[in-house]
This record gives C-alpha cells, sequence and structure tokens, in this order.
C-alpha cells in the first residue's frame, strides 16, 4: 500500500517532521460501523491505535477534526520540505481505526497489519505475544510519543479500554480551558496555559 512517501524516505524521517475500517477486537467490544453512525463526535475507543498511540492527541487527527484549514496548511508545509509530493489528503486522519481518512505515515502499519493476521487481536494489548520486536522495536525508536506505546498497552490490559481512554483524554486536556492538546504542543492553542507536566516533556532529560 502506498504511503504518500518518496522513495528513500524512512518513516522514522516523516514522522519527525510532526514535532515540528478496521475490525475492533475483543478490547474494545465495538462496531466501527455501528459506532460512527451513533452520531457521537467522537467516539473514545476508535481513538486507540494499534500500537497503543492514542490518537486523540495527534496533530493530523485534532486539525481534521476541528475542520482547521490553517493547520493543515501547516501541517503540510512541514511535511513538503521532505516530500514534494505530499496533498492535504496525506496530512488529514480520523484515527488509525477510525474507519476514514487516515494519514499518509499511519497507511502501512506492521502492527496493524499483524493485528489483522489475529483472530481476536486489535491492538498489540489483545495480544498473547506481547510485547513483541515489532512494539518494543516502535516503543525504543527515538520519537516522544512513541515511546509512550508499552506503557499505553500495559494500561489497557489493567484499566480496559473505556477507563483508559476517559483517562486519556482527560490527561491530554489543558487543565484551563479543556481544550485538547496534541503531541508536541508546548502550551493550549486555545488559552495559552503551560502544558501539563502530566504529559512527557518535549526535550529530554
Amino acid at each position: 500500500m502506498s504511503t504518500g512517501m518518496k522513495k528513500g524516505t524512512s518513516r522514522r524521517e516523516f514522522v519527525r517532521t510532526v514535532a515540528g475500517a478496521a475490525v475492533i477486537g475483543s478490547i474494545a467490544g465495538l462496531d466501527v460501523p455501528a459506532a460512527r453512525a451513533s452520531g457521537a463526535p467522537e467516539n473514545r475507543e476508535l481513538l486507540v491505535a494499534p500500537c497503543g498511540l492514542y490518537c486523540g492527541a495527534c496533530p493530523m487527527y485534532l486539525a481534521t477534526r476541528d475542520k482547521d484549514e490553517a493547520k493543515i496548511k501547516a501541517l503540510l508545509g512541514q511535511f513538503s520540505g521532505r516530500d514534494s509530493s505530499m496533498t492535504l489528503a496525506d496530512v488529514q486522519c480520523d484515527g488509525c481505526i477510525g474507519g476514514g481518512r487516515v494519514a499518509a505515515f499511519c497507511r502501512k502499519c506492521s502492527m496493524r497489519e499483524c493485528a489483522e493476521t489475529k483472530p481476536g487481536v486489535t491492538r498489540c494489548a489483545d495480544c498473547g505475544d506481547f510485547p513483541c520486536r515489532l512494539v518494543t522495536d516502535f516503543n525504543n525508536d527515538g520519537m516522544l510519543h512513541h515511546a509512550e506505546v508499552l506503557e499505553n498497552c500495559r494500561g489497557l490490559r489493567e484499566r480496559g479500554i473505556a477507563r483508559w481512554t476517559r483517562h486519556e483524554e482527560e490527561r491530554w486536556s489543558c487543565p484551563e480551558c479543556q481544550a485538547r492538546i496534541s503531541w508536541y504542543d508546548p502550551k493550549c492553542a486555545r488559552c495559552g496555559a503551560a502544558r501539563s507536566e502530566r504529559l512527557f516533556p518535549l526535550r529530554r532529560g
């Protein structure tokens, strides 16, 4: 499947510029078409990617959800420096398993492809082989937001998807105005409040 990336551009290089419908398995207990047809503006369970990332804090997801054309164009500007073939469609996303648009760099995902071959498995957290090399390497690839996936998967197992996603929604909301904050926002875009200490630091210690 094409990712929209130029030949020779690595996934890691492609994702790094962000810093500057699938089947729901046993852990979710949801049917994607039914969930999307429910009329809910945002379904928490569909914002948990196969790898364990919380898509609700992805800048591309948030810009798409909010129909923020200026932000979408800004994201394209960040990517087009590395890949001039990128289009606006490549930086719009409804979540990895939301059943709609998927950002270019997430269209081909080894963890999602692996899960699709295993009955009853939608996410790494569902799998009896967790933690395997695929998700461990992803966790340790140097990207700050990727470094949460092993902990996220363990949290999904311990809390269950409903409790875990409520926790993530709260964690990635501004403590002052409750607007959603993305992985790499240094402050709240709405009210200017400082990034919460509950989130990973943007600089390594």
